[in-house]
């Protein structure tokens, strides 16, 4: 009878310590989803923060192109600007 509630009582522990696991786990698991949704919210922001950068330095080409069709219309300019002194 003695073996019978030992068996009995070992069961009894085992699906207590289940149990705690089982609480355990899903304690952590609710623990990493709020992380990862925190990363993922950040990174969103990050991500849209880049578009806008990307969209703002799309032109820079462009820019460099200016800086030289100014210095051809500088020295143009001056040409002119000689001539008509020499006038």
């Amino acid at each position: 009878m003695t073996l019978i509630a030992a068996n009995t009582t070992l069961w009894g522990v085992s699906l207590g310590i289940g149990a705690v696991v089982l609480l355990a786990v899903i304690l952590l698991l609710g623990l990493l989803y709020r992380v990862v949704r925190t990363i993922d919210s950040d990174l969103s922001s990050l991500v849209d923060g880049g578009d806008q950068v990307a969209h703002n330095t799309a032109k820079i080409d462009d820019l460099l192109t200016t800086a030289a069709v100014l210095n051809a219309i500088k020295k143009e300019v001056l040409i002119h600007e000689r001539y008509l002194a020499s006038q």
